[in-house]
């Protein structure tokens, strides 16, 4: 592919791009997506390059908290066929030792009671679980091909699994909707909508998609043995044994002072990369943000492995989203092991700084504290540290939204809100482009856009 390499087209890459081996790949982005796709890219033969503003793994990283090192980021590992998917593809053994997380989702605390999910056989709301995971289960076979596969119209495992989404989730385009219509008692009903904000909205505009996947991953959560960072350095050893270049700390404030490459794949936030482009930003409704606090514990925490404190009222919750101001209160999920704390805080997508004196954040971690039943907690801890919607803006997020933009209810699932594919030589991949994000959803998405490149250029 080295025709034409000083020539470059509208994308700020050179025109007349061919097969992928031995092909020239800068992947603007270094997390958990532009990594995936990295190491995918370089099995293929291509030279890749990979230019990250900060650290390596974007919100994926280890912090140090006192005496103990923490890990930012994704809590949960859900969906591992994904995972194995990607090793398939670049013919690795799994080196992660996933073990079930105790607990599955955790217990949920809401205004109705607390709900453990998975619903144990023993809790009287089992037969409502039970009906609840029957009706959803013809998806299961079919969500890993909607989370691997190119949302083609001419392939057939796509059009199947789009069909049973399709049939299971009309007439209802929210998660709301859905739930609204099985009628399911209070406790439970509260607990499956929270569920809504692995979409980063509230549960009247999330897909009906978000409604469903209680039932599809309650029993099957995981988390690496040597904890969610082992999932970022295996993925930058898959990069380096491949020959990938990896550039951290290489900030790129415009595609055209790039060295030349023949491809160009965006690992950024939308948003971002349009302004690498020189594009006009337009201002539209914005995904959530959070709050998250690290804390060491001067002994072990007796808490469950995760804990889901729900909002009082969704209604609420989504009227100060959408303003976006601080809500009376809002979800709080919590994860102990041993002296290690983690307290997540849901906010609104406003690139603000709170510190824990901050009287809102203060009010919060009273709350879960109040709820779980273990006052002055945090109080005692021998240190903490804190992310806010500001750190999360630096990566580009418009006001630190962590999956972007918010879009219609139907562009969710399958129907991605954006393309993967922008010019002939400039791809894009990531959270922002498969919706909703987490770890299945991003890794799902490097596989589509691996085998996109190799339909195309391969």
């Amino acid at each position: 592919m080295a025709g034409g390499r000083g020539q470059r087209g509208a994308a700020g890459v050179p025109a007349g791009a061919g097969a992928l081996l031995n092909a020239s790949v800068g992947i603007l982005g270094g997390g958990i997506a532009g990594l995936a796709l990295a190491a995918l890219l370089a099995e293929r033969g291509a030279h890749v390059t990979v230019y990250e503003r900060d650290q390596l793994g974007g919100k994926l990283r280890r912090v140090q908290v006192g005496d103990l090192s923490m890990d930012t980021g994704p809590s949960l590992f859900t969906f591992p066929g994904v995972w194995r998917a990607l090793l398939q593809r670049l013919n690795e053994l799994d080196p992660l030792d996933l073990r079930p997380l105790p607990g599955g989702l955790g217990l949920h605390h809401t205004p109705y009671g607390a709900v453990p999910l998975p619903v144990p056989t023993s809790h009287p709301l089992w037969p409502h679980w039970q009906r609840y995971v029957q009706e959803v289960g013809p998806l299961r076979p079919h969500l890993q091909t909607l989370l691997t596969t190119p949302p083609h119209l001419t392939s057939r495992a796509f059009l199947q699994a789009s069909a049973v989404l399709g049939r299971l989730t009309a007439p209802h385009l929210t998660a709301a909707g859905w739930l609204a219509a099985r009628h399911f008692p209070p406790a439970l009903h509260h607990a499956l909508q929270v569920h809504a904000l692995n979409a980063g909205l509230s549960p009247q505009d999330a897909p009906a998609l978000y409604a469903l996947l209680p039932a599809l991953i309650a029993g099957d959560v995981w988390r690496p043995a040597g904890g969610m960072r082992a999932l970022l350095d295996t993925l930058v050893d898959f990069c380096v044994r491949r020959g990938v270049q990896l550039r951290p700390g290489t900030p790129v404030e415009r595609l055209s002072q790039l060295p030349p490459h023949d491809l160009l794949v965006s690992a950024l936030d939308p948003a971002r990369l349009a302004r690498l482009r020189g594009r006009t930003v337009q201002r539209s409704p914005l995904t959530v943000s959070g709050v998250a606090i690290y804390a060491a514990l001067p002994e072990a925490s007796t808490l469950p492995a995760t804990s889901v404190i729900t909002p009082q009222s969704y209604r609420t919750f989504r009227a100060a989203m959408r303003v976006p101001a601080l809500p009376p209160d809002t979800l709080a999920l919590v994860h102990a092991d041993g002296r290690r704390l983690a307290l997540l805080l849901t906010a609104p997508p406003t690139g603000e700084r709170y510190t824990l004196a901050h009287p809102w954040v203060q009010a919060q971690v009273q709350r879960v504290e109040r709820t779980l039943g273990v006052p002055g907690l945090l109080a005692s801890a021998q240190a903490t540290a804190v992310l806010t919607p500001q750190f999360y803006a630096q990566g580009g997020a418009p006001g630190g939204a962590i999956y972007g933009q918010a879009l219609a209810p139907w562009r969710g699932g399958p129907f991605h809100p954006q393309p993967y594919r922008l010019e002939a030589r400039l791809w894009q991949v990531g959270a922002g482009v498969h919706p909703g994000g987490g770890l299945p959803a991003v890794l799902g998405g490097a596989l589509m856009v691996d085998r996109l490149l190799a339909e195309r250029h391969g």
